[in-house]
């Protein structure tokens, strides 16, 4: 999905918030988030695992995220734009919290940002070398029948299968921390990189700036971490971009 207007600062990017079903005081740290950081904010791209794990309409109608829908609400109610990415961990999300004004989108946005044509995406359709997840996270998992059956479920039971698929990847992710989660994506933005000059994406949990272009054509990839580590976001104040929270150390 392509912006034909350009996006006037300030702009916000924040991914991988992983909000925790019963976790109140986490909420509240996005909260604050959104009613402090953001409240200047032209526009606010959440791009993709805003939830720890997301299993359908139920889960999103539960009284635990009526504040979040309430602060998402009043926040495009005062003006700001705000786009919900779909990421790996709440992809079932479709047209969920579009009645608090944000837009829901599935895949990638590019917009320009003064003159620089920006891509934002969760970044896990960039690890082109992880054929099994390429297969099974972004194809058979995502097939639309599947996905109506599993909101489907009652919330306990998608609950309990979302749970027992995370330990899973968890333990996936263990190893790629060893190995280095900022690999797994330098070759998939590099690919990209040519028809843009800033990549934006989270997935990798790493608070970074890593240049992807070329002498001819300069790219530079701009990563967000997860929230675990501690709250992070970018912000394009118009001229720049800055990188706000614990900068992680490079693979």
């Amino acid at each position: 999905m392509t912006s034909t207007m350009p996006v006037l600062p300030p702009v916000l990017f924040v991914s991988d918030v992983h909000l925790r079903q019963g976790d109140n005081a986490y909420l509240e740290a996005f909260l604050r988030f959104l009613r402090v950081d953001a409240s200047d904010a032209s526009a606010l791209f959440i791009h993709g695992d805003l939830f720890e794990f997301y299993v359908g309409p139920r889960q999103g109608r539960s009284a635990f995220y009526a504040p979040l829908r309430e602060a998402l609400r009043q926040l495009t109610a005062a003006g700001t734009q705000v786009t919900l990415l779909h990421g790996n961990r709440d992809y079932l999300l479709a047209h969920a919290f579009e009645d608090t004004g944000a837009r829901v989108v599935a895949d990638q946005v590019v917009i320009t940002l003064g003159t620089s044509r920006v891509r934002v995406s969760h970044g896990d359709e960039l690890c082109i070398h992880d054929r099994s997840y390429q297969i099974w996270g972004r194809g058979v998992l995502r097939w639309q029948v599947l996905q109506t059956l599993f909101r489907l479920l009652p919330l306990v039971v998608g609950t309990w299968i979302a749970r027992r698929y995370r330990m899973v990847s968890a333990r996936k992710h263990g190893r790629s921390v060893r190995t280095g989660r900022l690999g797994s994506i330098l070759d998939g933005a590099k690919a990209v990189a040519p028809d843009f000059d800033v990549l934006v994406c989270g997935h990798i949990h790493q608070l970074a700036s890593t240049p992807v272009g070329t002498a001819v054509r300069p790219c530079t990839l701009l990563t967000t971490a997860a929230w675990e580590d501690g709250p992070n976001h970018i912000r394009w104040d118009g001229l720049k971009f800055h990188l706000i929270g614990p900068i992680m150390p490079q693979s």
